[in-house]
C-alpha cells in the first residue's frame, strides 16, 4: 500500500509540479549554456545609441583632430561599423568604412558624393551617400530616413547629444543584424522539451507497469496454489516471501489449507469409524432377527387369540421394517464407500416405474390412497442401473408413507424441466418442513441422493405446505 500511494503521489504531482519545474530547469540550463551566444555581438540598439549619444557629449571641448582620434578608436572597437563627421560648416570632414564596406567616391553637382556599399546579413545590398556638403533638406531628409534604415544609422550632435550647439554632428552605422539576439532555434527546443517530457512520462509508465506486474505475479501464484490440489485433494500452502497485505492473504490461506488437511483427516477417521459401527451392527442385529423370525414363524403354528394373531401380525411388520433399515445401512455403506456395483444400461424407466408401482397398490389401497398415474405411452430410455433405479423408489414411495399418509394421494407423472423430462412423485402431505422430529433415520433419501448421483441424475425437491414434488430427471 505504501509503494502504491508513492507512486500515485507521483502521478498526481506529475503534471502540476513535475512539468513546471522540468521547464524551468530546462530553461536555466539552455540559457546558462548559451549566454554567451545569445549576447548580440555589439550590444542592442539602445546601447549603441547611447554609447554615441555620450561620446559626442563627451567630444564638447575637443578639436577636429581629437574627435577624429576617438571616432577610430570606437571603430577599432567596433570594426564592422562605419562612422563618419560633419563640421559646423556642414562639410563632411571624415569618413572611416567598416570591414566589409565598400568605400567610393564619385562627382555630383559640382561636388563629390561618397557611397558607402554595404553588404548585409540576408546578402540584401543596401548604400549610404554622403554629401560633400550638407544642406537643412539633405540633413532633415538624412535624419528621417535614418530611424528606419538597416544599417541602424545614430546621429548625435557634437557636445550637446540630441541638441545641436553649433559644432557639427557625427554618425554611426551598424549592420542591425549585430545588434540582434540570434533567433532561437524554438522547434528544436521544443522538441528537446518534448522529448524529455516523453521520457520522464514512459518511466513512471515503465514504474506502473512494474508495479502492478509483481503484484499480478505473486496473485496469479496464490491462484495457481489455490486451484491446484495436493494428493489428499486439497491445495498446498505457498512459501510466504513478504509480509504485507498479499502476504498476509498467503498466511491467511495456508491457515485454511491446514485446517483443511486436519478436518479431511477427522473426516475420514470418523468415516471410517462409521462405516465399522454400521457394518458390525447390521451383522450384530441380523442374527437376533433371525432367531425372532424363527420363533414368530412358530407362533402361526399355536391356537391363538385374535388379539394374538394381530399382535403376532403388527410384530412381523416392525420386523419387517427393521429388516428394511438395516438394508438400507447397508446399501449407505456400500454407497458411500464407493463398493456398491452399478451396471449402468439403457433402460425405459417409465416400465420400471409401472412394475414397482404395481407392487405398491396393494399397500396404497390399504392406507386408502388416492392414486392418480399418468404416464405417457412413449418410452422414457436412461442409462440407468435398474436395481438401482428400483430402489430409488421404493424408497421415495416409502417416504410418502411414512411421512404424507394424511394426504392419503400418491401422484406419479412426467414434465419437462430445463428441456429434458423429468419423472415427478408428488404427495399432498404436509411438506418437508414440518418432517422434523418425524420417526425415521432419513437413511432412505441419503441412499436416493448417492444412487441418484452415481447413475449421473439428478433430483429436484419443490416443497410446501400443499405437498412435496420430487422431480428426477
Amino acid at each position: 500500500m505504501s509503494r502504491y500511494m508513492i507512486l500515485i503521489l507521483c502521478a498526481v504531482l506529475f503534471v502540476p509540479v513535475v512539468l513546471p519545474i522540468t521547464s524551468i530547469v530546462y530553461v536555466v540550463i539552455v540559457n546558462n549554456m548559451g549566454k554567451s551566444s545569445n549576447t548580440a555581438p555589439y550590444g542592442d540598439v539602445n546601447h549603441i545609441s547611447n554609447l554615441w549619444s555620450k561620446e559626442s557629449m563627451k567630444l564638447d571641448e575637443a578639436a577636429p583632430a581629437q574627435i577624429d582620434k576617438r571616432m577610430k578608436q570606437l571603430q577599432a572597437k567596433y570594426p564592422k561599423s562605419s562612422m563618419y563627421r560633419v563640421n559646423e560648416k556642414g562639410e563632411t570632414a571624415f569618413i572611416i568604412g567598416g570591414e566589409g564596406v565598400e568605400v567610393s567616391e564619385s562627382p555630383a553637382n559640382g561636388t563629390t558624393m561618397t557611397t558607402l556599399k554595404w553588404t548585409l546579413n540576408n546578402q540584401k545590398k543596401e548604400e549610404t551617400r554622403i554629401p560633400a556638403v550638407w544642406d537643412v533638406a539633405k540633413t532633415l531628409q538624412f535624419m528621417k530616413e535614418a530611424n528606419y534604415r538597416d544599417p541602424l544609422t545614430v546621429v548625435s550632435f557634437i557636445g550637446g547629444g540630441d541638441q545641436d550647439k553649433g559644432k557639427g554632428f557625427m554618425v554611426i552605422e551598424v549592420p542591425r543584424y549585430l545588434l540582434q539576439k540570434p533567433q532561437s532555434n524554438w522547434p528544436m527546443e521544443l522538441l528537446y522539451l518534448g522529448l524529455l517530457m516523453t521520457i520522464i512520462f514512459l518511466l513512471f509508465i515503465v514504474m506502473s507497469i512494474l508495479f502492478f506486474a509483481r503484484i499480478r505475479k505473486r496473485l496469479i501464484r496464490l491462484q495457481t496454489a489455490m486451484i491446484t490440489p495436493g494428493k489428499e485433494g486439497i491445495p498446498l500452502p505457498v512459501d510466504i516471501r513478504r509480509s504485507d497485505e498479499i502476504g498476509q492473504l498467503e498466511d491467511s490461506f495456508n491457515q485454511m489449507v491446514y485446517q483443511l488437511t486436519d478436518s479431511r483427516h477427522r473426516e475420514r477417521e470418523e468415516e471410517q469409524f462409521r462405516k465399522r459401527l454400521i457394518a458390525g451392527l447390521s451383522h450384530d442385529l441380523r442374527t437376533p432377527l433371525t432367531v425372532i423370525r424363527g420363533h414368530m414363524h412358530a407362533l402361526h403354528k399355536e391356537v391363538l387369540s385374535d388379539k394374538g394373531i394381530s399382535s403376532l401380525s403388527r410384530m412381523e411388520a416392525k420386523m419387517d421394517d427393521l429388516s428394511g433399515l438395516i438394508d438400507n445401512m447397508l446399501s449407505y455403506n456400500l454407497l458411500a464407500s464407493g463398493k456398491y456395483t452399478l451396471k449402468l444400461e439403457e433402460k425405459d424407466v417409465l416400465r420400471i416405474v409401472r412394475e414397482t408401482a404395481a407392487a405398491w397398490y396393494p399397500v396404497w389401497e390399504k392406507e386408502q390412497f388416492y392414486i392418480d398415474i399418468d404416464l405417457p405411452d412413449e418410452p422414457l430410455i436412461w442409462r440407468v442401473d435398474e436395481q438401482g433405479m428400483r430402489r430409488i423408489l421404493d424408497n421415495l414411495l416409502q417416504n410418502v408413507i411414512r411421512y404424507a399418509g394424511d394426504g392419503k394421494y400418491i401422484g406419479i407423472t412426467t414434465e419437462r424441466i430445463q428441456e429434458r423430462t423429468a419423472l415427478v412423485i408428488r404427495d399432498k402431505g404436509p411438506g418437508m418442513q414440518h418432517e422434523i422430529g418425524a420417526k425415521g433415520t432419513g437413511l432412505g433419501l441419503s441412499i436416493v441422493d448417492l444412487l441418484v448421483r452415481e447413475m449421473g441424475l439428478r433430483k429436484k425437491v419443490d416443497s410446501s405446505p400443499e405437498g412435496v414434488r420430487i422431480f428426477i430427471y
